[in-house]
């Protein structure tokens, strides 16, 4: 068993270790522990908008989603979602981001329609969490870029779906200060 964790400021979450791969459905093992879980566990229960430079499962899964570990994004990412107001617009900024983490999943899945239909659901929770910065982001900004993704998505062919993974939308919390 391994110590809990304690809070950490927001720099030092931005320099805490990825996991060794990235999980793929279907294709590995399930991860039954590290550290992505035990800070989607710590996730506070409510999600607070104004403190979200302290919530640390928020701030690691942009590390997560930038590193390309898409599921894990989404384990963090999802008890920062379930603890947001219902129809705020926070929680549709997380679910967009979440949708998004798993179209980049489905492409390295090599799954090109589930990839379209999650990364056009992403852009829809986007659109309705405004164009306001939230918790650090500019919903705005990220809608624009996974709308040119949808498009990228839509004009490639069904091969090689991973190829276009480097051109995801780049997420940061250091977009609005």
């Amino acid at each position: 068993m391994t110590a809990p964790l304690r809070p950490h400021p927001p720099a030092a979450v931005a320099g805490w270790p990825l996991p060794a791969t990235a999980f793929v459905p279907g294709r590995d093992p399930r991860p039954e522990e590290g550290l992505f879980i035990r800070v989607a566990d710590r996730a506070p229960a409510r999600t607070d908008p104004a403190a979200w430079r302290a919530n640390e499962a928020w701030l690691y899964g942009f590390r997560l989603y930038g590193g390309g570990f898409f599921w894990e994004a989404h384990e963090v990412w999802e008890p920062v979602w379930m603890g947001a107001a219902p129809n705020s617009a926070e929680r549709h900024l997380v679910q967009g981001l979440i949708q998004l983490a798993n179209a980049c999943l489905k492409l390295r899945m090599e799954r090109r329609r589930a990839a379209l239909r999650l990364v056009r659901d992403a852009g829809l929770r986007l659109a309705e969490a405004g164009s306001a910065p939230r918790m650090g982001v500019a919903p705005g900004q990220v809608l624009a870029a996974t709308c040119g993704f949808a498009l990228r998505i839509e004009a490639h062919g069904a091969d090689e779906l991973a190829v276009l993974l480097p051109a995801r939308p780049a997420l940061s919390t250091d977009i609005v200060a």
